[in-house]
């Protein structure tokens, strides 16, 4: 069932009989700042969470549910050197390159570990809808991770890395998509 806003001299009407099935103005705001928002805000090495009640209620952080991935240069993932390979003609030898950068597989195994930590918190906080805002790649591989059943409670994306943001900044970020 959808809310509908109603204009400004719905509440006047207080005593006024309602039809059944409809909900007064002040019922209306109440349901809706029952309604429990799980954001995630991510990259390839960090994830931050937060928690939103109801409009006018603000952003509560989840510090203590904050994840920092570690993710080394290439170079210290690597070997020393990559593998050399004779030509199949002639005596050439050339250097092998691995197949995926390994920065890019640590990056996507912290992705999948916050898509499992967004589960776990959506259960434990008791949030309705989800929010993700993170860079484009981040973004792409955590809606292909998360499970289906969650894809139904995402009410909003943002394509931004928002990471470095301080706390008391965000809400600008979100005016479009919630009632911060």
């Amino acid at each position: 069932m959808g809310l509908a806003f109603r204009g400004a001299d719905a509440g006047s009407c207080a005593n006024a009989a309602l039809p059944a099935g409809r909900m007064s103005s002040t019922e209306e705001i109440n349901l809706m700042s029952q309604t429990r928002t799980l954001i995630v805000i991510a990259d390839g090495a960090h994830a931050r969470f937060f928690l939103h009640d109801g409009p006018g209620k603000g952003l509560e952080p989840l510090n203590a549910e904050e994840m920092e991935g570690d993710t080394p240069a290439g170079r210290d993932i690597m070997s020393d050197a990559p593998g050399r390979s004779f030509s199949s003609h002639g005596p050439g030898r050339s250097a092998m390159e691995p197949p995926t950068d390994p920065r890019d597989q640590v990056e996507s195994e912290f992705r999948g570990s916050v898509a499992d930590n967004i589960e776990r918190l959506m259960k434990k906080k008791n949030a309705e809808r989800l929010i993700v805002a993170a860079d484009p790649r981040s973004l792409g591989e955590l809606r292909k991770t998360l499970p289906d059943r969650l894809h139904d409670k995402i009410t909003a994306t943002l394509d931004k890395d928002l990471t470095n943001i301080p706390d008391n900044d965000l809400p600008k970020h979100f005016e479009d998509v919630l009632a911060v």
